[in-house]
């Protein structure tokens, strides 16, 4: 005897699993309950939980999750044909790194659009195409997944740091150079960043690893300034942790909107550029007043 076919949309799945038990549904259209609990799962349509018929059938309130947005355009319609299959996406194979690429951007648009919560791995493992099991494959937790794209983002910042120490070798113009792209990239990318940073896991994650590169950094900086104008050691290193850290609140701010890229650029190199200028004056004046002419 032909096995029954159905046809539903994702609002229609979700009404009809939260109308009577798994099982039944599952029955009508010819499927197990645990492959129609998957088919729900790849379309991110919430089941009933374990006991909920129970609860629900002895007068007790069973609450009911709502269903979220389809993880994408092409799984809004699942079609589950004659011979228990059912059609609801295209896979595609990637090799390892193009996936863990492929995941980390479906993440950022999840969040980007939704916000940080709502990028869970069964939903960005349904919109890239995969199982959350196959997922897992490439990245062993969400936290881990987001910890990278993190890394992502600082390693672009530092790329860009790079061309610029590339392209000049005179102080003042190498320090407006870098400041100023940091603080761009902060415009462009750093609602991103600071979204995931809000994670304490994502945080504690990144915290030893920051802390050394940000150490390394300032404790470079230092000693370049120091060897081009004499300054003592431990001020020039106090000079560029304070000005350091006054260029990441900065970024901050642009991240979080409450400035903007214009304002905070002409505020943050007004007192970084001058900042720096009155520490080696303090110390080599005469000198500092000619390279500055």
């Amino acid at each position: 005897m032909a096995k029954r076919s159905a046809s539903f949309t994702r609002e229609q799945l979700y009404q009809r699993v939260w109308s009577e038990p798994l099982a039944v549904v599952a029955r009508k259209v010819g499927l197990s309950s645990n492959a129609l609990t998957k088919i729900c799962n790849r379309l991110l349509v919430p089941c009933p939980p374990r006991g909920y018929w129970t609860r629900k059938n002895g007068g007790r309130t069973a609450a009911r999750p709502p269903l979220p947005e389809a993880p994408g355009q092409s799984t809004d319609r699942v079609r589950i044909g004659g011979d228990g299959t059912a059609a609801i996406r295209t896979r595609t194979r990637l090799d390892r790194a193009d996936r863990k690429q492929q995941l980390m951007e479906v993440a950022e648009k999840i969040i980007i659009e939704h916000g940080l919560h709502a990028a869970s791995m069964k939903r960005i493992a349904a919109q890239a195409g995969i199982s959350e099991t196959q997922a897992y494959n490439y990245f062993r937790s969400r936290e881990q997944l987001l910890v990278e794209m993190v890394r992502r983002e600082f390693a672009r910042i530092r790329a860009a740091r790079q061309e610029d120490i590339e392209k000049t070798q005179e102080h003042y113009e190498l320090i407006t150079r870098v400041t100023q792209t940091y603080l761009r990239k902060m415009g462009e990318r750093g609602g991103l960043v600071m979204a995931l940073l809000s994670s304490p896991d994502v945080r504690a994650g990144l915290r030893s690893e920051r802390r050394q590169s940000q150490a390394a950094d300032t404790r470079d900086h230092a000693r370049d300034l120091s060897q081009l104008y004499g300054i003592p050691r431990a001020v020039a290193f106090g000079c560029t942790a304070v000005l350091t850290t006054l260029c990441l609140r900065t970024g901050k701010l642009i991240a979080d909107q409450r400035c903007s890229l214009s304002a905070a650029e002409r505020l943050c190199l007004a007192m970084v550029v001058q900042g720096s200028r009155d520490v080696v004056r303090a110390y080599q004046p005469a000198e500092h007043d000619i390279r500055r002419a």
